[in-house]
């Protein structure tokens, strides 16, 4: 079991990595611990690699685990044959269940017919509209077409009605400006997978998958800092007051705020006449109109 499992201080190798946003300090300060990282929910990514035994989703829920992204397709044939048990198992845990599909398209044509299949089988497994679905894509090569086919995916989904949408992607991408959040169209949720490390090494990361080993069993497992796959239901977990003010939470960022509510970030700068790079602390309240 992993050192950060249950309140242990995780032992971590600083790797050195460029950043999206800023200097390792400035991102330091955007993921401080002003609550510990247990406080957070978090969400267990299973795939064909991952147990479907029901004893193990019992095991990983009190521990904080209360939401499950479970994958269902790769390329545009491939299926998850654990996918059922892995549905039902969680369900019967009691956790949030969501879908994912694991990228292998190269061309337009080629992310159509991927979000397609994807489309039937989250339709097969009786999943809700309102259930999150989560785009995982790991290329082993990637270029400057990646934006327009990660764009063309998520659209699809969007036009058939599927509004909740995360990306999956490792930090690397981003940090080789491969993947350029701000050039999303739908904004999705970003979750970023960056192992060993103490904080995630890229600004704005609303899910963390910070390892791939939990309970002696290959399985990614998250933070979910926004509470996107865990509260979908409670402003992904923030609070608003009744002043029009928003209440920051530990990891917050302006950047990270702005997304969540749908607002311009430059506009929620003008408003709090402040700078990207300002640091903010739980309990700040930010005017957001």
């Amino acid at each position: 079991m992993r050192a950060i499992l249950n309140g242990y201080t995780r032992l971590s190798r600083m790797a050195r990595h460029g950043f999206l946003n800023g200097t390792e300090t400035q991102l330091r300060n955007i993921y401080r611990r002003h609550n510990k990282m247990e406080d957070y929910n978090m969400v267990a990514f299973c795939t064909e690699q991952t147990t479907a035994e029901q004893e193990y989703f019992y095991s990983i829920q009190p521990m904080g685990v209360n939401a499950c992204v479970v994958n269902l397709t790769i390329g545009r044939n491939e299926r998850n044959l654990l996918a059922e048990k892995q549905i039902e198992a969680a369900r019967k845990a009691g956790m949030l269940v969501h879908a994912s599909h694991i990228a292998r398209f190269t061309t337009p044509e080629e992310a159509r017919d991927e979000a397609k299949f994807f489309l039937a089988n989250t339709r097969a497994f009786t999943l809700p509209k309102n259930a999150v679905h989560t785009l995982i894509f790991t290329p082993t090569v990637a270029d400057k077409s990646t934006m327009e086919l990660i764009n063309f995916f998520q659209e699809t989904l969007y036009l058939h009605g599927y509004r909740n949408q995360d990306l999956c992607v490792t930090a690397q991408l981003i940090t080789n400006n491969i993947i350029q959040p701000g050039n999303l169209h739908l904004r999705p949720n970003l979750t970023v997978i960056d192992y060993n490390r103490l904080y995630p090494s890229v600004a704005g990361a609303g899910t963390w998958i910070f390892d791939d080993e939990y309970l002696d069993e290959q399985q990614l497992i998250a933070y979910d800092f926004m509470d996107f796959y865990t509260k979908p239901n409670q402003m992904r977990g923030r609070q608003l007051s009744l002043d029009t003010e928003y209440i920051v939470r530990a990891g917050d960022s302006y950047w990270m705020i702005a997304r969540q509510l749908g607002m311009e970030l430059a506009e929620l700068l003008l408003l709090n006449n402040a700078r990207i790079g300002d640091k903010i602390v739980p309990g700040q309240r930010i005017k957001i109109a």
